[in-house]
């Protein structure tokens, strides 16, 4: 027999070559994830539930980080009439905080539902990283995903509109048919009453 682990882990890497914005030239992500029914409910096991995730601290180089936005404010100082520029620095959105997930209580209790909301967000964007992007990531490099797409949407339209003329005849040919056997249906009501 194989052995069962309770906990499994899943990760990204995404490979970078040298750019102007960052030191790194991979940036991880991995999900970690239960994979054993709960002792007192193992009938309610639907598959492994994720736990937790951590990323990568990225190494952006001086004044390039895009997931952070310095603002400056002047402010007036009461009574003397002064003022003085204050920086704060907000998080710019950004697919660069991916690799930054928000971390999960030690104590599974004091989760509230906002942090429950941004940990399925992640989880559900690293399904659909994984399922979706990876397997097709050699279109989406040569840019051939777009072509492949636009080919889709043309057949599929070719097929939707192709030839109308033979929607209409046949269409014709049943408003016939329903009309002939109304006839039929008319007349084997006169015979009988006849």
């Amino acid at each position: 027999l194989a052995p069962f682990f309770s906990t499994i882990s899943s990760g990204i890497n995404a490979e970078y070559g040298a750019n102007d914005f960052f030191e790194d030239n991979v940036l991880t992500k991995t999900y970690h994830m239960k994979s054993e029914p709960d002792d007192f409910d193992p009938v309610a096991f639907d598959g492994p539930e994720i736990i937790g995730s951590t990323g990568c601290s990225i190494n952006w180089k001086k004044g390039k980080n895009v997931t952070q936005k310095i603002v400056k404010k002047k402010q007036r100082m009461k009574g003397k009439g002064q003022t003085r520029i204050i920086q704060k620095t907000i998080k710019e959105d950004s697919f660069f905080n991916f690799f930054s997930p928000p971390s999960m209580p030690e104590d599974e209790e004091s989760v509230d539902e906002e942090l429950e909301a941004l940990l399925t967000t992640d989880f559900e964007i690293g399904q659909y990283i994984r399922e979706r992007i990876i397997p097709k990531a050699i279109w989406y490099f040569t840019n051939e995903v777009t072509d492949i797409e636009s080919d889709l949407e043309d057949a599929e339209s070719d097929e939707d509109y192709s030839d109308t003329s033979d929607y209409d005849d046949e269409v014709e040919n049943n408003e016939n048919i329903v009309a002939n056997e109304t006839v039929t249906d008319v007349q084997k009501e006169e015979c009988k009453q006849q």
